[in-house]
Protein backbone atom coordinates (compact mmCIF):
# COMPACT_ATOMS: atom_id res chain seq x y z
CA UNK A 1 0.00 0.00 0.00
CA UNK A 2 1.49 3.43 -1.37
CA UNK A 3 1.75 6.62 0.81
CA UNK A 4 -0.92 8.16 -1.58
CA UNK A 5 -3.87 5.03 -0.67
CA UNK A 6 -2.90 5.49 2.99
CA UNK A 7 -3.49 9.39 3.06
CA UNK A 8 -7.08 8.41 1.08
CA UNK A 9 -8.07 5.63 3.64
CA UNK A 10 -7.34 8.47 6.25
CA UNK A 11 -9.58 11.36 4.49
CA UNK A 12 -12.29 8.67 4.01
CA UNK A 13 -12.03 7.45 7.33
CA UNK A 14 -11.97 11.09 9.53
CA UNK A 15 -14.75 12.13 6.60
CA UNK A 16 -16.76 9.06 7.47
CA UNK A 17 -16.59 9.48 11.35
CA UNK A 18 -17.13 13.45 11.31
CA UNK A 19 -20.62 13.19 8.95
CA UNK A 20 -21.63 10.34 11.43
CA UNK A 21 -21.14 12.70 14.20
CA UNK A 22 -22.72 15.77 13.32
CA UNK A 23 -25.41 13.61 11.56
CA UNK A 24 -26.89 12.84 14.15
CA UNK A 25 -28.09 16.13 15.69
CA UNK A 26 -29.38 17.26 12.35
CA UNK A 27 -31.39 13.59 12.45
CA UNK A 28 -32.91 14.85 15.68
CA UNK A 29 -33.41 17.91 14.80
CA UNK A 30 -35.30 16.66 11.56
CA UNK A 31 -32.94 18.86 9.34
CA UNK A 32 -31.45 15.84 7.74
CA UNK A 33 -32.46 17.29 4.21
CA UNK A 34 -30.96 20.68 4.60
CA UNK A 35 -27.11 18.79 4.78
CA UNK A 36 -29.08 18.03 0.93
CA UNK A 37 -29.30 21.47 0.37
CA UNK A 38 -26.30 22.88 1.29
CA UNK A 39 -24.97 19.91 -0.91
CA UNK A 40 -26.68 21.07 -3.75
CA UNK A 41 -26.69 24.48 -3.20
CA UNK A 42 -22.51 24.20 -3.51
CA UNK A 43 -22.98 23.41 -7.11
CA UNK A 44 -23.21 27.12 -8.40
CA UNK A 45 -20.56 28.27 -5.72
CA UNK A 46 -17.87 26.12 -7.89
CA UNK A 47 -19.04 27.75 -11.17
CA UNK A 48 -18.64 30.64 -9.92
CA UNK A 49 -15.47 30.12 -8.66
CA UNK A 50 -14.24 28.76 -11.97
CA UNK A 51 -15.22 32.31 -13.70
CA UNK A 52 -13.81 33.75 -10.61
CA UNK A 53 -10.21 32.02 -11.30
CA UNK A 54 -10.45 32.71 -14.97
CA UNK A 55 -11.53 36.88 -13.84
CA UNK A 56 -7.76 37.01 -11.68
CA UNK A 57 -5.82 35.16 -14.37
CA UNK A 58 -5.62 31.62 -13.30
CA UNK A 59 -6.73 28.57 -15.48
CA UNK A 60 -10.10 28.35 -13.56
CA UNK A 61 -9.79 24.90 -11.10
CA UNK A 62 -7.56 26.57 -8.74
CA UNK A 63 -9.09 24.59 -5.65
CA UNK A 64 -8.96 27.34 -2.93
CA UNK A 65 -11.03 29.07 -4.85
CA UNK A 66 -13.60 26.58 -6.27
CA UNK A 67 -14.03 25.48 -2.44
CA UNK A 68 -14.36 29.23 -1.68
CA UNK A 69 -17.41 29.34 -4.00
CA UNK A 70 -18.42 26.60 -2.94
CA UNK A 71 -18.40 27.55 0.66
CA UNK A 72 -19.96 31.05 -0.09
CA UNK A 73 -22.77 29.57 -2.34
CA UNK A 74 -23.87 26.92 0.48
CA UNK A 75 -23.52 29.19 3.06
CA UNK A 76 -26.47 31.12 0.90
CA UNK A 77 -28.61 28.25 0.36
CA UNK A 78 -28.61 27.03 3.96
CA UNK A 79 -29.70 30.19 5.07
CA UNK A 80 -31.73 30.70 2.81
CA UNK A 81 -33.42 27.77 3.90
CA UNK A 82 -33.60 28.80 7.60
CA UNK A 83 -34.61 32.28 6.55
CA UNK A 84 -37.59 30.93 4.54
CA UNK A 85 -38.70 28.49 7.28
CA UNK A 86 -38.73 31.50 10.11
CA UNK A 87 -40.09 34.11 8.21
CA UNK A 88 -42.33 32.56 6.36
CA UNK A 89 -45.49 30.12 6.55
CA UNK A 90 -43.64 27.67 4.55
CA UNK A 91 -42.84 24.36 6.25
CA UNK A 92 -39.19 22.65 6.37
CA UNK A 93 -39.81 20.55 3.44
CA UNK A 94 -41.29 23.11 1.03
CA UNK A 95 -38.56 25.61 1.98
CA UNK A 96 -35.58 22.78 1.18
CA UNK A 97 -36.80 21.60 -2.25
CA UNK A 98 -37.61 25.16 -3.41
CA UNK A 99 -33.49 25.62 -2.28
CA UNK A 100 -32.36 22.86 -3.37
CA UNK A 101 -34.28 22.72 -6.97
CA UNK A 102 -32.99 26.73 -7.80
CA UNK A 103 -29.64 26.44 -6.54
CA UNK A 104 -29.14 22.96 -8.31
CA UNK A 105 -30.60 24.04 -11.59
CA UNK A 106 -28.64 27.67 -11.31
CA UNK A 107 -25.58 25.22 -10.95
CA UNK A 108 -26.69 23.30 -13.85
CA UNK A 109 -26.85 26.23 -15.97
CA UNK A 110 -23.63 27.70 -15.01
CA UNK A 111 -21.78 25.04 -15.79
CA UNK A 112 -22.89 24.86 -19.55
CA UNK A 113 -21.48 28.04 -19.66
CA UNK A 114 -17.93 26.77 -18.09
CA UNK A 115 -18.29 24.37 -20.92
CA UNK A 116 -18.72 27.09 -23.76
CA UNK A 117 -15.87 28.81 -22.07
CA UNK A 118 -12.02 28.90 -24.33
CA UNK A 119 -11.02 25.88 -21.60
CA UNK A 120 -13.20 23.94 -23.85
CA UNK A 121 -15.05 22.27 -21.36
CA UNK A 122 -15.92 21.30 -17.53
CA UNK A 123 -12.51 19.23 -17.01
CA UNK A 124 -11.27 19.04 -13.56
CA UNK A 125 -14.42 20.39 -11.76
CA UNK A 126 -15.98 16.77 -11.94
CA UNK A 127 -13.39 15.73 -8.94
CA UNK A 128 -15.55 18.39 -6.84
CA UNK A 129 -18.77 17.33 -7.98
CA UNK A 130 -18.68 13.80 -7.82
CA UNK A 131 -15.56 13.43 -5.79
CA UNK A 132 -11.53 12.43 -6.44
CA UNK A 133 -9.97 10.62 -4.14
CA UNK A 134 -7.14 9.55 -6.34
CA UNK A 135 -6.31 13.23 -6.25
CA UNK A 136 -5.79 13.72 -2.58
CA UNK A 137 -2.10 15.01 -1.44
CA UNK A 138 -0.63 15.63 1.93
CA UNK A 139 -1.47 19.01 1.83
CA UNK A 140 -5.72 17.86 1.36
CA UNK A 141 -5.20 14.90 4.20
CA UNK A 142 -3.92 18.12 6.59
CA UNK A 143 -7.14 20.25 5.45
CA UNK A 144 -9.61 17.44 6.28
CA UNK A 145 -8.04 16.61 9.54
CA UNK A 146 -8.19 19.65 11.04
CA UNK A 147 -11.80 20.51 9.54
CA UNK A 148 -12.88 16.94 11.09
CA UNK A 149 -10.40 17.52 14.59
CA UNK A 150 -12.64 21.60 14.96
CA UNK A 151 -16.18 19.89 13.76
CA UNK A 152 -15.70 17.29 16.54
CA UNK A 153 -14.53 19.57 19.21
CA UNK A 154 -17.33 22.03 18.27
CA UNK A 155 -19.94 18.58 18.60
CA UNK A 156 -18.74 18.10 21.78
CA UNK A 157 -17.61 21.15 23.55
CA UNK A 158 -21.52 22.12 22.28
CA UNK A 159 -22.87 18.71 22.85
CA UNK A 160 -25.71 19.60 25.35
CA UNK A 161 -27.00 22.82 23.88
CA UNK A 162 -27.08 21.14 20.84
CA UNK A 163 -28.95 18.43 22.86
CA UNK A 164 -31.24 20.59 24.29
CA UNK A 165 -32.10 22.36 20.89
CA UNK A 166 -32.33 18.77 19.19
CA UNK A 167 -35.04 17.96 21.61
CA UNK A 168 -37.05 20.53 23.19
CA UNK A 169 -36.15 23.69 20.57
CA UNK A 170 -39.19 25.49 22.40
CA UNK A 171 -38.06 25.28 25.95
CA UNK A 172 -34.62 26.35 25.06
CA UNK A 173 -36.20 29.46 23.21
CA UNK A 174 -38.10 29.84 26.18
CA UNK A 175 -34.69 29.55 28.81
CA UNK A 176 -32.90 32.15 26.79
CA UNK A 177 -30.42 29.69 24.68
CA UNK A 178 -30.11 31.36 21.46
CA UNK A 179 -31.93 28.86 18.85
CA UNK A 180 -31.27 30.88 15.94
CA UNK A 181 -27.69 30.85 16.28
CA UNK A 182 -27.13 27.20 17.64
CA UNK A 183 -28.92 26.30 14.33
CA UNK A 184 -26.31 28.35 12.34
CA UNK A 185 -23.08 26.48 14.24
CA UNK A 186 -25.07 23.06 13.32
CA UNK A 187 -25.40 24.41 9.57
CA UNK A 188 -21.71 25.46 9.90
CA UNK A 189 -20.49 21.87 11.05
CA UNK A 190 -22.69 20.61 7.90
CA UNK A 191 -20.90 23.34 5.22
CA UNK A 192 -17.69 22.41 6.39
CA UNK A 193 -18.24 18.48 6.07
CA UNK A 194 -19.73 19.15 2.65
CA UNK A 195 -16.43 21.90 2.00
CA UNK A 196 -13.60 18.98 2.65
CA UNK A 197 -16.13 16.19 1.51
CA UNK A 198 -15.90 17.52 -2.04
CA UNK A 199 -12.73 15.91 -2.29
CA UNK A 200 -13.67 12.78 -1.68
CA UNK A 201 -16.83 11.74 -2.44
CA UNK A 202 -18.34 15.23 -3.99
CA UNK A 203 -20.98 17.43 -3.36
CA UNK A 204 -24.21 14.96 -4.40
CA UNK A 205 -22.74 12.19 -2.46
CA UNK A 206 -21.63 13.72 1.02
CA UNK A 207 -25.76 14.06 2.33
CA UNK A 208 -25.44 10.53 2.38
CA UNK A 209 -23.00 10.39 4.48
CA UNK A 210 -24.48 12.57 6.66
CA UNK A 211 -28.06 10.45 7.04
CA UNK A 212 -27.14 6.93 6.57
CA UNK A 213 -24.65 6.44 9.67
CA UNK A 214 -27.04 8.07 11.88
CA UNK A 215 -30.00 6.56 10.43
CA UNK A 216 -28.20 2.93 11.11
CA UNK A 217 -27.28 4.27 14.87
CA UNK A 218 -30.77 4.71 15.78
CA UNK A 219 -31.47 0.66 15.65
CA UNK A 220 -28.23 -0.17 18.40
CA UNK A 221 -29.83 2.49 20.77
CA UNK A 222 -32.01 5.11 21.99
CA UNK A 223 -28.89 7.02 24.39
CA UNK A 224 -27.47 9.92 22.44
CA UNK A 225 -24.03 9.06 23.89
CA UNK A 226 -24.66 5.51 22.36
CA UNK A 227 -25.64 6.95 19.20
CA UNK A 228 -23.04 9.59 18.48
CA UNK A 229 -20.25 6.45 19.03
CA UNK A 230 -21.90 4.31 16.74
CA UNK A 231 -23.02 6.52 14.34
CA UNK A 232 -18.95 7.71 14.05
CA UNK A 233 -17.88 3.98 14.18
CA UNK A 234 -20.65 3.10 10.98
CA UNK A 235 -19.14 6.25 9.49
CA UNK A 236 -15.47 5.57 9.94
CA UNK A 237 -16.45 1.63 8.91
CA UNK A 238 -17.44 2.93 6.17
CA UNK A 239 -15.44 5.10 4.97
CA UNK A 240 -12.21 2.67 5.36
CA UNK A 241 -13.73 -0.25 3.99
CA UNK A 242 -15.06 2.39 1.04
CA UNK A 243 -11.50 3.04 0.68
CA UNK A 244 -10.02 0.03 0.20
CA UNK A 245 -12.33 -1.42 -2.24
CA UNK A 246 -11.53 1.51 -4.22
CA UNK A 247 -8.18 0.67 -4.06
CA UNK A 248 -8.44 -3.28 -4.29
CA UNK A 249 -11.03 -2.94 -7.83
CA UNK A 250 -9.88 -0.53 -10.57
CA UNK A 251 -12.19 2.06 -11.67
CA UNK A 252 -14.39 1.74 -8.55
CA UNK A 253 -14.82 5.44 -7.01
CA UNK A 254 -14.42 5.55 -3.39
CA UNK A 255 -17.33 7.62 -2.64
CA UNK A 256 -19.65 5.93 -4.40
CA UNK A 257 -18.11 2.71 -2.49
CA UNK A 258 -18.79 4.48 0.70
CA UNK A 259 -22.07 5.14 0.36
CA UNK A 260 -22.50 1.52 -0.97
CA UNK A 261 -20.83 0.37 2.75
CA UNK A 262 -23.03 2.51 4.22
CA UNK A 263 -26.39 1.65 2.82
CA UNK A 264 -24.73 -1.82 3.66
CA UNK A 265 -24.26 -1.38 7.32
CA UNK A 266 -27.82 0.46 7.37
CA UNK A 267 -28.94 -3.17 5.77
CA UNK A 268 -27.58 -5.05 8.68
CA UNK A 269 -28.24 -2.45 11.39
CA UNK A 270 -32.00 -2.60 10.42
CA UNK A 271 -32.28 -6.04 10.90
CA UNK A 272 -29.90 -7.01 13.48
CA UNK A 273 -29.75 -3.73 15.90
CA UNK A 274 -30.23 -4.12 19.22
CA UNK A 275 -32.43 -2.01 20.36
CA UNK A 276 -35.35 -1.70 17.10
CA UNK A 277 -33.47 -4.51 14.57
CA UNK A 278 -35.99 -6.26 12.81
CA UNK A 279 -34.72 -9.72 14.28
CA UNK A 280 -34.71 -8.01 17.84
CA UNK A 281 -37.92 -6.75 17.64
CA UNK A 282 -39.65 -10.02 16.65
CA UNK A 283 -37.38 -11.82 18.98
CA UNK A 284 -38.94 -9.51 21.35
CA UNK A 285 -42.52 -10.03 20.98
CA UNK A 286 -42.28 -14.14 20.61
CA UNK A 287 -40.44 -13.29 24.32
CA UNK A 288 -43.84 -10.80 24.89
CA UNK A 289 -46.42 -13.59 23.48
CA UNK A 290 -45.22 -16.58 25.66
CA UNK A 291 -44.81 -14.30 28.72
CA UNK A 292 -48.49 -13.39 28.38
CA UNK A 293 -49.79 -16.93 27.45
CA UNK A 294 -47.53 -18.20 30.35
CA UNK A 295 -49.66 -15.26 32.69
CA UNK A 296 -52.90 -16.52 31.13
CA UNK A 297 -52.32 -20.04 31.89
CA UNK A 298 -51.70 -19.36 35.51
CA UNK A 299 -54.39 -16.66 35.32
CA UNK A 300 -57.10 -19.86 34.17
CA UNK A 301 -56.02 -22.71 36.87
CA UNK A 302 -56.57 -19.89 39.60
CA UNK A 303 -59.62 -18.98 38.36
CA UNK A 304 -61.01 -22.81 37.77
CA UNK A 305 -59.92 -23.44 41.79
CA UNK A 306 -61.33 -20.14 42.39
CA UNK A 307 -65.04 -21.29 40.24
CA UNK A 308 -64.76 -24.64 43.13
CA UNK A 309 -64.27 -22.40 46.18
CA UNK A 310 -60.61 -24.13 46.57
CA UNK A 311 -58.67 -20.97 45.37
CA UNK A 312 -55.05 -21.03 47.00
CA UNK A 313 -53.92 -18.56 49.83
CA UNK A 314 -51.08 -15.86 48.96
CA UNK A 315 -49.28 -16.75 52.18
CA UNK A 316 -49.70 -20.14 53.88
CA UNK A 317 -50.27 -22.65 50.92
CA UNK A 318 -47.28 -24.60 49.66
CA UNK A 319 -49.37 -26.26 46.40
CA UNK A 320 -52.77 -25.83 45.30
CA UNK A 321 -55.20 -28.82 44.43
CA UNK A 322 -55.40 -30.12 40.87
CA UNK A 323 -56.74 -28.91 37.64
CA UNK A 324 -57.38 -31.11 34.72
CA UNK A 325 -55.27 -29.62 31.70
CA UNK A 326 -58.50 -30.66 29.39
CA UNK A 327 -60.67 -27.98 31.82
CA UNK A 328 -57.55 -25.58 31.44
CA UNK A 329 -56.92 -25.24 27.82
CA UNK A 330 -60.76 -25.45 27.21
CA UNK A 331 -61.39 -22.15 29.53
CA UNK A 332 -58.42 -20.84 27.54
CA UNK A 333 -59.58 -21.81 23.99
CA UNK A 334 -56.23 -23.24 23.19
CA UNK A 335 -54.97 -26.19 21.07
CA UNK A 336 -53.96 -29.26 23.01
CA UNK A 337 -50.03 -28.49 21.38
CA UNK A 338 -50.02 -24.65 22.20
CA UNK A 339 -51.11 -25.63 25.45
CA UNK A 340 -48.76 -28.65 26.43
CA UNK A 341 -45.72 -26.13 25.19
CA UNK A 342 -46.82 -23.40 27.63
CA UNK A 343 -47.68 -25.79 30.79
CA UNK A 344 -44.28 -27.20 29.94
CA UNK A 345 -42.60 -23.72 30.03
CA UNK A 346 -44.18 -23.39 33.54
CA UNK A 347 -43.34 -27.06 34.54
CA UNK A 348 -39.61 -26.06 34.12
CA UNK A 349 -39.72 -22.60 35.49
CA UNK A 350 -41.56 -24.56 38.71
CA UNK A 351 -44.65 -22.73 38.96
CA UNK A 352 -46.36 -25.40 37.76
CA UNK A 353 -46.19 -29.29 38.78
CA UNK A 354 -46.92 -32.03 36.43
CA UNK A 355 -49.13 -34.69 37.83
CA UNK A 356 -49.05 -36.75 34.96
CA UNK A 357 -50.80 -37.26 32.09
CA UNK A 358 -54.09 -35.22 33.06
CA UNK A 359 -53.92 -32.64 36.06
CA UNK A 360 -51.37 -29.76 37.30
CA UNK A 361 -50.97 -28.09 40.78
CA UNK A 362 -49.75 -24.43 41.28
CA UNK A 363 -46.36 -24.57 43.23
CA UNK A 364 -45.42 -22.00 46.02
CA UNK A 365 -44.24 -19.63 43.33
CA UNK A 366 -46.74 -20.54 40.87
CA UNK A 367 -49.56 -19.38 43.25
CA UNK A 368 -47.94 -16.30 43.87
CA UNK A 369 -47.54 -15.41 40.28
CA UNK A 370 -50.89 -16.27 39.67
CA UNK A 371 -52.00 -14.14 42.64
CA UNK A 372 -49.79 -11.34 40.66
CA UNK A 373 -51.56 -11.95 37.42
CA UNK A 374 -55.01 -12.20 38.53
CA UNK A 375 -55.00 -8.86 40.79
CA UNK A 376 -53.67 -6.87 37.73
CA UNK A 377 -56.22 -8.34 35.27
CA UNK A 378 -58.62 -7.47 37.94
CA UNK A 379 -57.86 -4.34 38.63
CA UNK A 380 -57.65 -3.21 34.99
CA UNK A 381 -61.70 -5.04 34.96
CA UNK A 382 -62.45 -2.09 37.84
CA UNK A 383 -60.55 0.37 35.79
CA UNK A 384 -62.54 -0.22 32.84
CA UNK A 385 -65.67 -1.26 34.24
CA UNK A 386 -65.79 2.30 36.38
CA UNK A 387 -64.81 4.48 33.51
CA UNK A 388 -66.49 2.31 30.24
CA UNK A 389 -69.42 1.79 28.87
CA UNK A 390 -68.90 -2.02 28.10
CA UNK A 391 -70.03 -5.48 28.45
CA UNK A 392 -68.20 -7.81 30.86
CA UNK A 393 -66.73 -10.08 28.37
CA UNK A 394 -65.65 -6.80 26.53
CA UNK A 395 -64.10 -5.54 29.55
CA UNK A 396 -62.13 -8.76 30.25
CA UNK A 397 -61.12 -8.75 26.31
CA UNK A 398 -59.45 -5.31 26.79
CA UNK A 399 -58.18 -6.07 30.23
CA UNK A 400 -56.54 -9.31 28.67
CA UNK A 401 -54.96 -7.04 26.05
CA UNK A 402 -53.51 -4.14 28.03
CA UNK A 403 -52.72 -6.32 31.59
CA UNK A 404 -49.37 -7.52 30.32
CA UNK A 405 -47.96 -3.91 29.69
CA UNK A 406 -48.57 -2.72 33.05
CA UNK A 407 -45.21 -1.39 35.06
CA UNK A 408 -45.41 -0.75 38.68
CA UNK A 409 -46.38 2.71 38.72
CA UNK A 410 -49.21 2.37 36.63
CA UNK A 411 -50.37 -0.72 38.94
CA UNK A 412 -50.39 1.61 41.81
CA UNK A 413 -52.00 3.82 40.33
CA UNK A 414 -55.02 1.36 39.67
CA UNK A 415 -54.69 0.34 43.30
CA UNK A 416 -55.50 4.12 44.31
CA UNK A 417 -57.92 4.86 41.83
CA UNK A 418 -60.14 1.74 41.57
CA UNK A 419 -59.75 -0.05 45.13
CA UNK A 420 -60.60 0.08 48.66
CA UNK A 421 -57.78 0.48 51.01
CA UNK A 422 -58.94 -2.91 52.42
CA UNK A 423 -59.04 -5.27 49.67
CA UNK A 424 -55.38 -4.74 48.98
CA UNK A 425 -53.92 -8.33 50.03
CA UNK A 426 -56.49 -10.84 47.70
CA UNK A 427 -57.31 -10.24 44.40
CA UNK A 428 -60.53 -8.37 44.29
CA UNK A 429 -63.34 -10.51 42.81
CA UNK A 430 -64.38 -10.43 39.15
CA UNK A 431 -66.48 -8.70 37.49
CA UNK A 432 -67.97 -11.70 35.47
CA UNK A 433 -68.33 -15.20 36.63
CA UNK A 434 -65.43 -17.25 36.95
CA UNK A 435 -64.51 -21.08 36.53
Amino acid sequence: MDYNTRLVILGCAMLGAVCGLVGVFLLLRKRSLIADAICHASLPGIAMGFFASLALGGQGREPLVLLAGAAISGILGGLAVIGLRRYTRLKEDAALGIVLSVFFSLGMALLSLVQQTESGNAAGLEGFIYGNTAGIVAQDAKLIAMVCIGVTAGVLLLRKELQLLCFDPAYASAQGWPVLLLDLILMSFVLLIVIVGTSIVGVLLVVAMVVIPPAAARFWSDRLDWNLLASSLIGLTAGILGALSSWRIEHVPSGASMVLFAAALFAVSLFIGMRHGILWRLRQKYVLRWQADQEHLLRGVYELLEGEQKAPAMHGDLRSDEVEKKRIANKLGWTDRHFLRVANQLVRKGWLIDRGSSALVLSSTGIQQSHRAVRRHRLLELYFSRWADLSPDAIDRCADYTEHALDDELLARLERDAMDVGSRIDPPPSIHPVG
